[in-house]
């Protein structure tokens, strides 16, 4: 992008020359969306917006945010909103009616042809975390009998508005996927070659109904371009293509980063978000947990003997729980990730807590030795010095075996595992650790020092 030309359309704009910047971008509309995203503000991008030509506006639209479209919607004409919407492709104008209140989303329904308007309906009235809501019915279909060159021809005819012309899809006359066949081997087969010597049978293929997010590690396992979605009887309703799942790995990637900051799921951008809606997403983890920590204060409160008895020990008790937390945070990380990444199954339960029991015996180990030295040189007391080490130690080895089980165990059941981490997590450790701690050290203190 030429530098000096943008500068240039910047100092056009701010001396309000419109006809001489109207005249260059419509001469050269490839400067349009980057003059765009230079101008903080949104009646000026409608201006400039309006000057495009008429063609590639709304390629330009989608390349605004959803808030930006709406606010731009209301100030368009009727024809230019149906302009708009119809050559918008299906996807991008389905995530755009998702951001919309119902009301809204009828109205603009209006502006639709009929044979747009029953696509995009069709697609609404999929479940929102389903694959059906991503697709697009946009794609290049062959048919088995087709020459080599008959698909060019009709590639050549359709695909400069299908959404991706790299792979075609083979139907037979039910419309039922048979295979799919690249562009390469149909250029590089012979005229007269048939469709059916040069494609693959074996299509990977999702239901209409399937998660999102299960797809997306699809389309990673197999390195794919697009995938087709079916329905039930396996006759193709539209694609799905990669850069379509990018978002939906943005969104999913969010998501599990606030629940493992023990924040409900905020649907908007953190700017655009009200900050009431981030008080409550906030503040009701954030109670919850006050209610479960508080439970640390029961407990604490039973050992009450234990601790008059060896006041030295609450010295240590925040090293212990933090060490424990810490521990038991490492391991549900891990088995989060994989379980994310589907590395990790629900069947692997038994193999991922035996790998978790040795690490947590291996690092209670050292742990608790080096436990033992730090309070040693603090008290002086060897019987101190081990009781606290050893219930380090075992503490550190529970923890670890808690942490990856957890998530495998909500996996299991339904729930989302990001939920088994960070605070929530540090918290059940916490009251475990204690309860841990105090008996191990009281008993060993009891019984084997007479202390």
């Amino acid at each position: 992008m030429n530098n000096n030309t943008i500068v240039k359309l910047e100092s056009l704009l701010k001396q309000k020359k419109f006809a001489e910047l109207k005249k260059i971008l419509q001469q050269d509309s490839q400067y349009i969306p980057d003059l765009m995203s230079r101008i903080p503000s949104l009646p000026l991008k409608i201006m400039v917006f309006r000057m495009a030509p008429k063609e590639i506006a709304a390629e330009i639209f989608i390349k605004f945010s959803a808030k930006e479209q709406l606010q731009m919607l209301e100030d368009m004409t009727s024809g230019e909103v149906q302009a708009i919407l119809n050559e918008m492709p299906v996807d991008e104008r389905i995530a755009l009616f998702e951001e919309m209140p119902a009301e809204i989303v009828k109205k603009l329904m209006l502006f639709l042809y009929y044979d747009q308007r029953d696509i995009t309906r069709k697609i609404l009235n999929y479940p929102e975390d389903s694959v059906g809501r991503l697709m697009t019915p946009s794609f290049i279909q062959l048919y088995e009998n087709m020459t080599a060159n008959t698909a060019i021809e009709h590639i050549r005819k359709f695909g400069l508005k299908k959404e991706t012309i790299y792979y075609c899809y083979v139907l037979d006359s039910e419309r039922k996927l048979t295979g799919v066949v690249s562009l390469k081997k149909i250029i590089l087969a012979q005229p007269e070659t048939l469709i059916k010597e040069i494609m693959f049978r074996s299509a990977i293929s999702v239901n209409v109904y399937e998660d999102k997010e299960k797809v997306t590690h699809i389309f990673k396992e197999h390195d794919l371009l697009a995938i087709p979605v079916v329905n039930n009887d396996d006759k193709l309703l539209g694609i799905v293509t990669f850069d379509d799942l990018v978002d939906v790995m943005d969104d999913e990637t969010t998501e599990d980063f606030q629940k493992i900051a023990a924040v409900l799921p905020i649907e908007k951008s953190y700017l655009e978000a009200s900050l009431f809606s981030i008080f409550y997403k906030r503040s009701f983890w954030l109670i919850f947990l006050i209610i479960l920590g508080s439970l640390s204060g029961f407990v604490i409160q039973a050992f009450q003997p234990t601790i008059q008895k060896w006041i030295a020990l609450s010295f240590f008790l925040p090293m212990l729980i933090a060490t424990a937390g810490n521990a038991g945070t490492q391991s549900a990380t891990i088995v989060i990730r994989g379980l994310a990444t589907e590395e990790i199954k629900i069947r692997d339960f038994l193999k991922v807590i035996t790998r978790e029991s040795i690490l947590g015996i291996l690092l209670g180990g050292i742990l608790a030795l080096t436990c033992i030295f730090r309070v040693f040189f603090q008290e002086y007391n060897w019987a101190l010095s081990f009781s606290v080490g050893i219930s380090m130690g075992l503490t550190v080895i529970i923890s670890a075996v808690i942490g990856a089980s957890l998530p495998v165990l909500l996996n299991k059941i339904k729930l989302d595992p990001a939920l088994m981490s960070g605070p929530l997590l540090t918290t059940i450790i916490d009251i475990v650790g204690i309860v841990i701690y105090f008996n191990m050290a009281g008993f060993i203190l009891t019984q084997f020092f007479k202390t």
